[in-house]
């Protein structure tokens, strides 16, 4: 405890020191204005000692916030924008050592500060600073705690400034997962029920916002535990009711949970293999992994997003393909395709990118289709069909399969009958990463227009479906000069295969 007050302390006193703060403390001072740094920045000194490579810092001012926010901005030389229609708000848009800082301005919401804490979500955003005294004083007297802040955030504790606050934003019980899956903390109880009995006002949330808070828990190390918290107060729920279809759909003999418990332990494996990862496959094509996972599929979601978003939905089709034969088994036949119209909805619904919804679209459509190869010794063709149509989704779906099969623990998955080359799969992760250096180097023996000369027919169908014959034959190695895919390109088409093809 001493050793975080001596880092807290230390940073406070760096804050003294930084010259962007001393332009707004100096220019609120000659405007006859109260400013207080508030929210994260002051918050992440307790929650994380290690240093932050830039702060959005957020003020609040006693009057005439989006002038002082101008007047800063004409000092930096800075970017000045009105957030909102009141003109009450203001952002500045600055460098700091280098990298982009965003300063936004508000007035007080209340009559004075204590007030304007008080009506933000949760005690561990209540710290503020006061700048005058900061900079005229000590470092202690200025930082202001009304709300226990600091008692909170030591014992990682998510607790709400105000009982009506997840009436009043109910998006706020997303914001309160946001910072436990962050931090690790924990919502009080007290808050936990408010959570509960406010959330089905989440319906009336917009997607967008609803969205991005769900970017933010999915992506953090330890997202299964908060979202089986989420699920326990009827979240997941509202936010997809697809889902309860899902509960008490008994799966058959292959599975010990219903579809909705085994889907929530699909996502709960996942993270347990990256966290392993490097025990499977070499680190190199581990860290290349983990690379390519982070790797963003739109401007700021990344894959990781959208494969833990499918473990939770992969099997989402089932409860419309259900049906048991005659000798009492239970079968799902489908309900991939079925599963992959459902999730372009719900894609839709949360606001995705049309390439956010395409890919969430191939992890469920081809989740089974690895482990369909992997239940024997896969061919080489195998492999270079299920990389060939899976593309750069390839791994996502593979370590989608991997978490799927280990959320299956039924009597007839535990069979020694029961064949799943785990090691297989791991082997076509790797073989991914090889291929993705070897197809930069590996020229194309034919293209479509050669084609079309070739056999002077036109432009079709045919033509592609012939390209891919090309190049999974060179892929193979049973091809590797223009001439031999002429010839072969010749054979396929003289010999009728192009009726069957």
């Amino acid at each position: 405890m001493a050793k975080t007050k001596k880092i807290t302390s230390l940073r406070l006193r760096a804050l003294k020191q930084n010259s962007i703060l001393k332009i707004v403390e100096s220019t609120a001072r000659e405007q006859n204005m109260s400013v207080y740094l508030v929210g994260g920045a002051l918050r992440n000194l307790f929650v994380n000692q290690k240093s932050q490579r830039k702060f959005d810092w957020d003020f609040v001012v006693s009057h005439n916030a989006v002038k002082l926010g101008k007047l800063v901005a004409k000092k930096l030389g800075a970017a000045f924008f009105v957030l909102d229609r009141s003109g009450r708000t203001a952002r500045v848009i600055c460098k700091d050592a280098g990298s982009l800082c965003e300063l936004d301005f508000s007035d007080f919401k209340g009559r004075n500060i204590k007030e304007d804490l008080r009506r933000r979500d949760f005690t561990i955003n209540t710290l503020c600073l006061d700048l005058h005294v900061l900079m005229a004083d000590s470092s202690k007297r200025a930082l202001l705690d009304y709300f226990s802040a600091v008692k909170d955030i030591k014992s990682k504790c998510v607790r709400l400034t105000d009982e009506r606050n997840f009436s009043s934003d109910p998006l706020r019980i997303l914001r309160g997962f946001t910072f436990c899956a962050t931090f690790g903390f924990k919502f009080d109880e007290k808050s936990k029920e408010l959570a509960k009995k406010s959330v089905y006002r989440l319906k009336r949330t917009s997607q967008e916002r609803i969205t991005e808070e769900l970017v933010k828990i999915f992506t953090s190390s330890n997202s299964y535990k908060y979202i089986l918290d989420m699920n326990g107060l009827g979240v997941l729920q509202v936010i997809f009711p697809e889902t309860l279809l899902l509960l008490g759909l008994d799966q058959g003999e292959f599975h010990h949970l219903d579809a909705w418990a085994h889907s929530l332990q699909t996502l709960a494996e996942l993270e347990k293999l990256l966290r392993t990862l490097d025990k499977k496959i070499f680190k190199k094509h581990s860290i290349l992994t983990h690379a390519y996972l982070n790797e963003k599929i739109s401007a700021v979601h990344s894959r990781l997003w959208l494969l833990k978003l499918a473990c939770i939905l992969h099997d989402i089709g089932k409860p419309a393909t259900r049906f048991a034969s005659p000798d009492g088994k239970i079968h799902f036949y489908g309900h991939e395709k079925e599963g992959a119209n459902i999730v372009h909805n719900i894609g839709l619904r949360l606001k995705l990118s049309a390439k956010e919804i395409g890919v969430l679209k191939g992890l469920v459509l081809y989740h089974l289709r690895a482990g369909q190869i992997a239940n024997g010794i896969p061919s080489e063709k195998a492999k270079f069909r299920f990389f060939r149509d899976t593309q750069d989704n390839a791994v996502m779906i593979l370590l989608l399969t991997i978490a799927d099969r280990k959320a299956m623990q039924g009597p007839l998955s535990r069979k020694k009958s029961f064949v799943f080359l785990e090691d297989e799969i791991f082997s076509m992760i790797v073989k991914y990463f090889k291929n993705a250096v070897q197809d930069k180097t590996i020229p194309r023996l034919l293209n479509g227009n050669e084609i079309t000369r070739l056999l002077d027919i036109r432009p079709s169908p045919l033509v592609g479906k012939l390209l891919k014959e090309v190049e999974e034959a060179q892929a193979l190695k049973m091809i590797n000069t223009k001439k031999e895919a002429k010839s072969l390109v010749r054979d396929i088409y003289n010999s009728g295969k192009k009726k069957l093809i």
